[in-house]
């Protein structure tokens, strides 16, 4: 038990190591991208993401997802799950070939068929980038996925992508960009797994991989759809230069703590699998997981509340001055965005996907209907936003009810939020002391958002070291002495 918290906690710092740095040069990627392409480009692009994820989610069909989850792992469940994902690929790839001019012709972008086309190719890449990252994710061996994450996104978006936008490929740039850093990552990772290649075709081989992946499919499926259906309604609806201004300010914000989130619950999902017969266990890993989340995002969401101008003028540019309410949406937006991603996973880990379907299912369909009852009231893309933040609020109650049964206790649940509910408030009380009396001023946009990103970092190492324990606070503290003292050491 020791050994799997030990390495529970070196995967979350490998973990915690991969955000901050993708976080800072996905954010700087992001504000030049932003000055390279129009609005109407990332409209295009934001589409073909959709369409990306589509073919993605059909090339896995949940198969990594068991690779994690399966008590005992053979070579056999690895080569099923290989020769699953390649055929899934190859079949994504044809279709979305074949369906490109569809596509184009259905959201009104004759630019999309290219682009969509181009990401397509990436697909049967995929298949082998989820069987390693799948092993390393069950191994908690998060050092090599750090790796195939960080080189990937220098070379194939840092270089070639924001390369090729800057030689005026325009939208095609970012399939250019995608497809690069799927091969990097793919050769990467295999470096370090170095599974079979072996295909098989015996029925035997799949019905154990295919008993869980069936019912995470479904999910997966409900949540592809709704994470979508904003993108969708738009693309079809509205002019694609709203869209890309709601997609735009939506990665900007949503993308970094997705990334966290992410991260984080990569680390959780096969801890929380093997302790799930213990449930005291459990509960105190969701408890300290869910601070960590809460405080985090909360203490980003308050600051980009009340600086979202200067992120508008300095991540989007001139192009994007009418996306401020949006970013401001977005930023109250993501904890609970990022808890519910928790919550599902606590949910997956100890086989409850049947409440977790019925409450995905129930989201989805309302979400619809609002995105459809906005339109037809004539309402813009913020209001769509509005019903975006409302549905997710409403889903993540449902969600953390969930997480009550399975872990017999709700008094820290709400305890969570009330801490993250504080942190938020004073994030957000801090950065109004001191940045709007600066801005009355006229401070220079660098000037100020230096000073907002010092205020920042004041607010959530407060919010971090002052607060109660989590897994976060306890890497925070063993890593400022460690590096204090390697300081110390370079100096002497």
């Amino acid at each position: 038990m020791t050994n799997l918290k030990s390495r529970t906690i070196n995967a979350v710092k490998w973990s915690y190591l991969s955000m901050a740095i993708s976080t800072v040069l996905g954010l700087v990627f992001a504000a030049i991208l932003s000055r390279l392409l129009t609005p109407k480009e990332f409209g295009v692009v934001a589409i073909a993401l959709v369409l990306q994820r589509f073919g993605q989610f059909i090339g896995d069909l949940g198969v990594g997802q068991a690779l994690v989850q399966k008590p005992e792992l053979s070579d056999e469940d690895v080569q099923a799950g290989f020769t699953s994902s390649l055929g899934l690929g190859l079949l994504a790839t044809l279709g979305a070939w074949l369906l490109a001019p569809a596509a184009g012709t259905y959201f009104n972008m004759p630019d999309l068929v290219a682009v969509f086309r181009g990401y397509s190719a990436a697909y049967l890449l995929t298949a082998m980038i989820i069987i390693s990252t799948s092993l390393l994710r069950r191994q908690l061996n998060f050092r090599p996925l750090l790796i195939g994450e960080l080189i990937p996104l220098v070379i194939g978006h840092g270089v070639l992508g924001l390369g090729a936008a800057y030689l005026g490929f325009g939208a095609f740039s970012l399939a250019i960009s995608a497809l690069a850093q799927a091969f990097l990552q793919m050769v990467i990772l295999y470096a370090y797994t170095r599974h079979s290649l072996r295909l098989t075709f015996r029925p035997e081989s799949y019905r154990a991989l295919y008993a869980f992946a069936t019912r995470v499919t479904i999910i997966n499926f409900l949540e592809f759809v709704s994470g979508s259906l904003d993108s969708l309604i738009l693309g079809r609806l509205y002019p694609s230069a709203e869209l890309g201004l709601y997609r735009r300010s939506y990665s900007v914000i949503g993308g970094p703590a997705y990334s966290f989130a992410s991260s984080l619950t990569k680390v959780l999902a096969p801890s929380f699998s093997q302790v799930q017969g213990e449930p005291e266990r459990l509960r105190r890993a969701h408890h300290s997981a869910l601070l960590a989340l809460l405080i985090v995002l909360s203490c980003v969401a308050g600051g980009i509340f009340v600086a979202a101008p200067e992120v508008v003028a300095v991540m989007l540019g001139s192009q994007f001055v009418g996306a401020v309410v949006l970013i401001k949406v977005f930023a109250v937006l993501v904890p609970f965005m990022a808890c519910s991603n928790l919550a599902g996973v606590l949910a997956e880990a100890t086989a409850h996907l049947s409440m977790k379907t019925m409450i995905q299912a129930a989201y989805t369909v309302a979400l619809a209907l609002a995105f459809w009852m906005v339109y037809r009231l004539g309402g813009s893309v913020t209001a769509i936003a509005f019903v975006l933040l409302g549905g997710t609020v409403v889903r993540n109650v449902a969600l953390e009810l969930l997480v009550r049964f399975i872990v017999k206790s709700g008094r820290e649940i709400v305890q969570a939020y009330a801490i993250g509910a504080l942190s938020g408030l004073g994030t957000a009380a801090l950065f109004f002391v001191v940045v709007v009396p600066l801005r009355g001023l006229g401070t220079p946009l660098p000037v100020l958002f230096l000073v907002e990103l010092l205020v920042g970092a004041v607010a959530l190492a407060a919010a971090i070291f002052l607060g109660p324990p989590n897994e976060l606070k306890s890497v925070a503290q063993k890593a400022v002495p460690a590096v204090t003292r390697r300081l110390r050491g370079q100096r002497g």
